[in-house]
């Protein structure tokens, strides 16, 4: 927003209109800006005037001269202020004060000189509601939060996300996760950016945009927040959702700083209500604290900045509601007898320590650091440099439910680590034209710290529930070794942008272009039950498969024998269902992992023109063009082709597919418009609007799949599931060591492939919208309305291969996924 506290005049007759736009065409920017025309009292243009404006509490100075119309604009300001905005023609004077920017939006200031000399007066701007919204440069739809909305709105996660929502446009979709989706887009495609540097989750596992619970950057560290729904400036990219576009504060000539605690337990909680049996259950105790501090000021005064943040967060997370007979959880049919014969017989046959049904509470801890330098180079040149690095351990209790339970060995933590660097550089070469240049880096990495290095074990038993048990619908189990999707997995991606744009002032026209380049790396290991993976039942006595106690049937037998029967099933090594993931031959799991990277090429121009004191159009376009030079490996046997079975299945030949064909030179042209018209009214009044074809940018999680599962990496095989022979019944088959696992007789059935559709693109939409504002007679009040219309342009989904209404089966038991003409598909098989 621009407020002004006070306007002081001096030796000029004024007419002046300050205002800025709900949304103008200098978003995903970190910086604010000022424009205007300067006439004389008979409306002619004046030339040559100087216009010097003071960011007073950093000293930094920008100075601009009026063109031969009377124009002037100054890009590359400090978001907020106070300014002190200086206007200086053949020895007269005209000063404002207390001038505060919002984040990438464009104050419109406009000033006229002549007529008889005024007295110094003051004037008081108290509708800053309708500065906000009423400017020629708010066209699009979206929202503005500046640091005293942050401070005064309440957030309980204390994200950006919590903020963004207070624009109506978007909706929480998932309290729990902290999902949100804008204008019914999925989740996933929104994204979030810090200082221009993109911190949500680029990969798309996580339902909060968030790589981490807690938000990477403190919010406490955030100077402005802006939320872009249909921002049609060209250096939009990367989402069909929104944008949440935020900036850091930095440090100026006061040393000013804060230290604060922010805690939360069961007892700020409300009750949750059930409507299955009309009760309200109290939340379970629980405790958060957040501990952190700020400081910024002076390293060199006007010249050179400081400014530091760093929290922590600690939040307490209960034990599993689910626990063995005899425990304080909702007990599940799994005994202490039970638990103790595990734990005997993996300590004195296989040497395993398997852990204990004591589950421990878990903590999830968090720090960040951010570290801002901010350099007044001179009065043309300003740079600034951010790093931030967020740590996060989380505990995971997996595998508990109304018929499971999991001991210690089954648990893990997941770590994850995000490092971020950012610079930038703001220049203005001449009174006409600026450039900025910005360069950052992320490196985000995920491993789980896993209790043991073993193969998971997992004890069902079926049959008669043992006392005090829960109901359930099926056999119970109880499960321990290493969780069988953290045996190999690591997500690590490193992340380079780089941005250049240059801003030409030429009359009533506003030109920009430029180019923008991203690459993202991306090292995926994905792969299951690598240790080894074995389930012990209770299997009927037969001649081949009997008990020291004798024989039983385990439908009828009591839950004291099938207990005893599944624990002899262990102790022989004598598994129902057992599977291991191991290379092919002659190769080894690294092949399996998805290793590769997708950069992205961006152009961009665009005309701000200024067509009358009324009319403000836009016109512009942006050209997006993906390239990878990595290819999944080659499956021949997928790509051979169809061949005709009897009926209407097709039973022999491949799938007719090239398995390594990707998202490389599909780009995308992106035409946009935006206009703004204000009335000839008593009262503010302006009808805006605008359409244009947006770029958003899939996970990448979808994108790895293909590198990840090109059936020729890895095999899984194994016994008593999936196609695989029954476990022998004779002999054991179990093996405690990760590293030796048992390699049954047998042709495994292939391994999955997953195929990306040729002319696959990133996913896109048309957006438009329409708005009318009119400030109401009463309090300061704005009517308001407006239309926001969302049309997919390319989407991209999933299908099982599909030929004639019917699954084709390949030999080997595959199946395929096939796409509808006119979408903009991925595909897999399975």
């Amino acid at each position: 927003m621009t407020n002004q506290n006070r306007l002081r005049l001096s030796n000029i007759a004024l007419c002046v209109a300050i205002a800025v736009g709900s949304v103008s065409v200098y978003a995903q920017n970190t910086t604010s800006s000022i424009a205007g025309r300067v006439s004389a009292g008979d409306g002619k243009s004046v030339a040559g005037a100087q216009v010097r404006i003071l960011h007073v509490d950093s000293g930094s100075l920008t100075n601009v001269v009026t063109d031969v119309d009377g124009r002037y604009s100054a890009r590359g300001l400090r978001v907020g202020g106070p300014y002190t905005i200086t206007i200086t023609k053949d020895g007269v004077t005209d000063k404002r004060e207390n001038v505060f920017l919002t984040l990438a939006e464009t104050a419109s200031l406009n000033a006229q000189l002549g007529g008889a000399k005024p007295k110094i007066e003051t004037i008081e701007v108290a509708a800053t509601a309708v500065s906000d919204l009423f400017s020629k440069s708010a066209m699009g739809a979206g929202t503005n939060i500046g640091r005293a909305e942050i401070e005064g709105f309440g957030s309980i996660n204390r994200n950006l996300q919590d903020y963004a929502r207070n624009d109506p446009r978007l909706s929480q979709t998932d309290k729990e996760r902290g999902e949100i989706s804008a204008g019914g887009q999925n989740s996933r495609f929104n994204s979030i950016t810090v200082d221009g540097v993109n911190i949500n989750d680029t990969f798309g596992l996580e339902s909060n945009n968030l790589p981490t619970l807690k938000q990477p950057i403190s919010i406490d560290a955030i100077q402005s927040v802006q939320i872009n729904l249909s921002n049609y400036d060209v250096t939009q990219k990367g989402y069909t959702g929104a944008n949440i576009n935020a900036v850091t504060k930095s440090g100026t000539n006061e040393l000013k700083g804060s230290v604060y605690k922010v805690y939360r337990d069961q007892k700020a909680v409300g009750d949750r209500y059930s409507r299955q049996n009309n009760t309200y259950t109290s939340a379970l105790p629980f405790s958060e604290d957040t501990r952190g501090i700020t400081l910024g000021g002076p390293i060199i005064k006007d010249k050179l900045f400081f400014f530091v943040a760093y929290e922590e967060l600690s939040s307490t997370r209960g034990s599993p509601a689910f626990g063995p007979l005899g425990s304080g959880q909702t007990n599940v049919g799994i005994t202490s007898s039970a638990i103790a014969g595990a734990q005997s017989i993996a300590s004195t046959t296989y040497g395993m320590n398997i852990g204990s049904a004591d589950i421990p509470s878990g903590e999830l801890s968090v720090k960040d650091l951010t570290v801002k330098l901010d350099w007044n180079i001179n009065d043309k040149h300003r740079a600034n440099v951010r790093y931030n690095k967020t740590e996060q351990k989380e505990p995971i209790f997996q595998n508990f439910s109304a018929t499971q339970i999991a001991l210690t060995s089954n648990l893990w933590t997941q770590g994850k680590t995000i490092e971020t660097a950012v610079v930038q550089l703001f220049s203005d070469w001449t009174d006409r034209f600026s450039t900025e240049l910005k360069v950052s880096k992320r490196d985000y990495n995920s491993v789980p710290a896993n209790a043991v290095r073993l193969p998971q074990i997992q004890l069902s038993f079926p049959g008669a529930l043992p006392t005090g048990a829960v109901a359930t619908a099926g056999p119970r189990s109880m499960v321990f070794g290493t969780e069988r999707s953290r045996h190999f997995n690591v997500l690590d991606t490193k992340t380079t942008d780089a941005y250049l744009g240059g801003t030409w002032f030429l009359k009533a026209h506003e030109l920009k272009f430029g180019l923008d380049y991203g690459v993202n790396k991306v090292f995926n290991a994905f792969l299951q039950d690598v240790n080894g993976n074995y389930t012990f039942n209770c299997i009927n006595s037969s001649a081949t498969y009997t008990y020291s106690f004798g024989a039983i049937n385990c439908a009828t037998a009591t839950s004291a024998q099938v207990e005893a029967a599944v624990l002899e099933n262990f102790r022989i090594g004598r598994p129902s269902i057992y599977q291991v993931q191991v290379p092919v031959a002659g190769g080894n799991l690294n092949n399996g992992v998805a290793i590769w990277e997708l950069a992205n090429f961006g152009y961009f121009f665009q005309d701000s023109w200024t067509i009358n004191k009324n009319l403000s159009v836009m016109l512009g376009a942006r050209l997006d063009v993906p390239k990878t030079s990595d290819k999944p490996r080659a499956n021949s046997a997928a790509a051979a082709a169809l061949i005709a079975g009897a009926g209407s299945v097709r039973n022999a030949g491949g799938f007719g597919r090239d398995n390594t064909v990707t998202l490389d030179g599909v780009g995308l042209f992106q035409p946009r418009v935006g206009f703004n018209y204000t009335f000839d009214s008593k009262r503010p009044m302006q009808l805006r609007g605008g359409f244009g074809l947006f770029q958003g940018a899939a996970a990448n999680v979808w994108l790895s799949n293909p590198y990840s599962n090109t059936g020729t990496a890895t095999r899984v095989i194994g016994c008593g599931t999936g196609g695989f022979a029954a476990c022998p019944t004779v002999g054991g088959t179990f093996s405690a060591n990760p590293d030796a696992q048992p390699i049954l007789a047998g042709t495994p059935p292939a391994a999955n492939v997953d195929f990306i559709q040729k002319d696959l693109g990133q996913p896109s939409v048309w957006k438009a919208n329409l708005a009318f504002e009119h400030q109401l007679p009463w309090w300061g009040l704005v009517a308001s309305a407006e239309l926001l219309y969302t049309k997919t342009n390319t989407g991209i989904y999933y299908q099982h291969l599909n030929l004639g209404g019917s699954t084709r089966n390949s030999p080997d038991g595959r199946q395929m996924f096939w796409t509808d003409p006119g979408y903009n598909p991925a595909c897999w098989s399975g």
